[in-house]
């Protein structure tokens, strides 16, 4: 009788330690890691790959041209920002971003240029995807990647085109970092928003 009641209390207390477990278990608060990039299919921004040109209206040296293109976030340093999963042509599930090559001038900086000359540039930029169709890129130039002559593609850098002999613009020492903001009307067409006293600009896609 005694070992019945001994096994008894051993039951009963092992289902009390097992209910308390199992309230432990429920209220344990879970962990989240906050990852650096938001990975999710996203097949419009596939869409917008390809070069979309802003072309001026008075002036053709001054119009601008950003190629956006889709590469896989290991070949990005560091990256943090928007990113999406997809498959490559192995059928291997990859993290891609949209990345871009921007063409541009001072102007886009300077709405009070009188008596000389822009200079130009061209930059890779990250682009990001806000909400409300809207796409922001971001620009950090410094005083050498600013260029006395227009930049065309396919050169890809200020380097590059120093030794196709253009030279540093001396006209100003501008240290850049500004963020361009892009509304989406279309895959055919994207709209650089002015920060400025400027018109809206109007990127319309050549291929």
């Amino acid at each position: 009788m005694k070992k019945v009641k001994v096994i008894f209390c051993f039951l009963f207390l092992s289902l009390i330690a097992c209910k308390e477990q199992n309230k432990e278990q429920k209220v344990k608060p879970s962990v989240s890691v906050n990852k650096v990039s938001i990975i999710q299919k996203n097949d419009d921004l596939n869409n917008f790959i390809g070069e979309y040109e802003y072309k001026h209206p008075d002036t053709p040296k001054e119009n601008l041209l950003l190629i956006l293109k889709k590469v896989d976030i290991k070949t990005i340093p560091n990256f943090e920002g928007y990113s999406w999963e997809e498959k490559n042509e192995k059928g291997e599930n990859i993290e891609v971003a949209l990345e871009g090559i921007f063409y541009g001038n001072t102007d886009l900086f300077d709405d009070v240029r009188e008596g000389y000359k822009p200079g130009y540039f061209v930059t890779n930029v990250q682009v990001e995807p806000l909400k409300n169709n809207l796409l922001k890129i971001n620009i950090n130039l410094d005083p050498s990647d600013i260029l006395e002559s227009p930049i065309y593609s396919p050169i890809q850098s200020g380097e590059e085109a120093l030794k196709r002999d253009n030279k540093i613009w001396e006209v100003a020492e501008l240290q850049i970092s500004r963020e361009l903001i892009f509304e989406i009307k279309n895959a055919n067409e994207i709209i650089l928003k002015s920060n400025l006293d400027l018109e809206n600009m109007v990127f319309k896609k050549r291929k």
